[in-house]
C-alpha cells in the first residue's frame, strides 16, 4: 500500500482573491460558488483535507511539479493570508519536505508529521513551538489525538517492528505505547488507531495485521486499548478474510454510538463492550480507498463505494436506510444541517444528498473545468471540509481554493 505525501515549499507562493473577476462578482454558471483564490501563481497543486481553528482556515499544499509544499493558514470567511509555514524544509532541505495527509489541533497547537518528524505549530502565529525527529526511519505520516495527547504509528525500516507512540501536544516527546515485533515470517504493522471517550474513560482501538506470500495469507486483529487503565481490554480476530466476503484489511476503524465501525468490500460493526462483531455486510468492490472512507453521525453508518452508490445503513444493526447514486472514489463525507456533502474527483462533482433519505440535493459540476482544453484537469480533488459554524464548504480543483455556500 502506498501513502501520499506531501511536500514543503520557501515562501514564494501567492494567494490573489478573484483573480479571474477583479469585481469579485461570481459569474452565474458557478452555483453555490462563493469565493476563489488562485493557489500558488496558478500552479497545479495538491490539496489535502483543510482543518478550521476558530476563524482560521488551516490548507496543506503542494507544488505537483516540484514536490515542494506548505502550510497556509487563511481567515475562513476573507480567505486573507494569515501566515504560511515550511520550517521542515528549512530545517532538514529535501529530506523533510513533507507532511501527512492527517494532521490534528487542540489548544492552539498544529502537530503534523512526516514519516519520523514530527511538528507542533502555534496556529495562532505559525511558529513553530517543537519539533521530533525519530531515529526509525519509518511510519504514516498521519497524526492522531485526544485532548492534548497526540499519537501515531510507526515501525522500524530494518525490523519491521511495529508500535503505536503517544507524545504530549506541547513538548512532542514520544513514548511507546503498544508495540509488535515480527517473530516469524509474516510481517506485521498497525493502522492509525481511532480514539474516543465512552463511558467516562479514554479509549483507543487500532487493527494489527500480519501478511505474508507464497500464497498470500492475511490475518486481522481489533483490539480495543484503555488509555484510562492503560491496558488492552480485548482482541478480536472475527474480521471476515475470504475472497468472497472481502478480502482485505478493513484498516482505519471509526467508533459511534458505542460500535467499532470499519469498511472494505464490506461493512463491519463491532460491540465496543467485547469486541463482538454484531453485524457485516458485503458489498463488492471498495469503501476505502483514499480518503473515500465510511463515517457515521445520528446512528448511521455512511460509505461511498468506488462502484459508485452511497449507502446509509444502520450503526447497529446493518439494516440500510438507502442505497443510492453517487461519485466513484469520494472524499470523506461532510456533514451540515441534515445533509451529506462529498466531493468526487473521477466524477468531477460535489455532490450533497439528504441524510436521512439519501436523495440527491447537489449536483455541481467542478467550476473551472472545460472537457477539451489545458482545464480538464481542474477536477474537485477528494477533499472537502464544511465549517460546522457557518456551513461554508472549502475544496479545491487542484488550482483554486473554492469556497461554496449551499443556504
Amino acid at each position: 500500500m502506498k501513502y501520499l505525501i506531501i511536500l514543503f515549499l520557501p515562501l514564494i507562493t501567492s494567494c490573489n482573491i478573484f483573480p479571474e473577476d477583479p469585481e469579485n462578482e461570481i459569474p452565474e454558471d458557478k452555483p453555490f460558488l462563493k469565493k476563489y483564490i488562485l493557489l500558488d501563481e496558478g500552479s497545479r497543486v495538491s490539496f489535502e483535507t483543510p482543518l478550521i481553528n476558530g476563524e482560521k482556515l488551516i490548507c496543506f499544499i503542494a507544488n505537483r511539479e516540484t514536490g515542494e509544499s506548505w502550510i497556509t493558514a487563511y481567515d475562513k470567511e476573507s480567505l486573507e493570508t494569515l501566515w504560511i509555514w515550511n520550517d521542515a524544509f528549512q530545517t532538514y532541505g529535501s529530506g523533510a519536505k513533507g507532511f501527512g495527509i492527517a494532521s490534528y489541533i487542540f489548544d492552539g497547537v498544529l502537530c503534523t508529521t512526516q514519516s519520523n518528524i514530527t511538528y507542533g505549530i502555534d496556529t495562532e502565529t505559525g511558529e513553530t513551538l517543537w519539533h521530533h525527529k525519530d531515529i526509525n526511519r519509518g511510519g504514516y505520516s498521519e497524526i492522531t489525538g485526544l485532548d492534548d495527547q497526540i499519537f501515531k504509528v510507526t515501525w522500524d525500516e530494518w525490523t519491521n517492528d511495529a508500535s503505536i507512540s503517544t507524545a504530549s501536544i506541547y513538548t512532542g516527546n514520544w513514548e511507546k505505547l503498544i508495540s509488535i515485533s515480527k517473530t516469524d515470517s509474516f510481517n506485521v504493522r498497525f493502522y492509525p488507531p481511532t480514539l474516543f471517550n465512552w463511558n467516562g474513560e479514554k479509549y483507543l482501538s487500532y487493527t494489527m495485521q500480519k501478511w505474508g506470500f507464497t500464497p498470500y495469507e492475511e490475518f486481522n486483529r481489533i483490539n480495543l486499548f484503555s488509555l484510562t487503565n492503560d491496558r488492552i481490554i480485548w482482541t478480536s480476530d472475527t474480521i471476515p478474510t475470504n475472497a468472497s466476503n472481502g478480502l482485505g484489511s478493513p484498516g482505519s476503524i471509526s467508533f459511534h454510538d458505542g460500535q467499532l465501525l470499519l469498511g472494505n468490500k464490506a461493512l463491519y460493526s463491532y460491540n465496543v463492550e467485547d469486541g463482538s462483531l454484531e453485524w457485516w455486510k458485503y458489498y463488492g468492490n471498495t469503501f476505502a480507498a483514499l480518503r473515500n472512507l465510511p463515517s457515521a453521525q445520528n446512528g448511521k453508518l455512511y460509505a461511498n463505494n468506488e462502484s459508485r452508490f452511497l449507502v446509509g445503513v444502520d450503526v447497529h444493526t446493518g439494516s440500510e436506510y438507502f442505497n443510492v447514486e453517487s461519485g466513484g472514489i469520494c472524499s470523506k463525507a461532510q456533514f451540515y444541517d441534515g445533509k451529506l456533502f462529498e466531493t468526487s474527483y473521477g466524477d468531477i462533482k460535489l455532490l450533497g444528498f439528504d441524510a436521512d433519505t439519501g436523495e440527491k440535493l447537489y449536483d455541481i459540476v467542478a467550476p473551472f473545468y472545460e472537457r477539451n482544453n489545458e482545464n480538464r484537469e481542474l477536477r474537485f480533488e477528494n477533499v472537502l471540509t464544511i465549517d460546522p459554524e457557518t456551513g461554508l464548504a472549502y475544496t479545491s480543483d487542484s488550482k483554486h481554493l473554492l469556497v461554496y455556500e449551499f443556504d
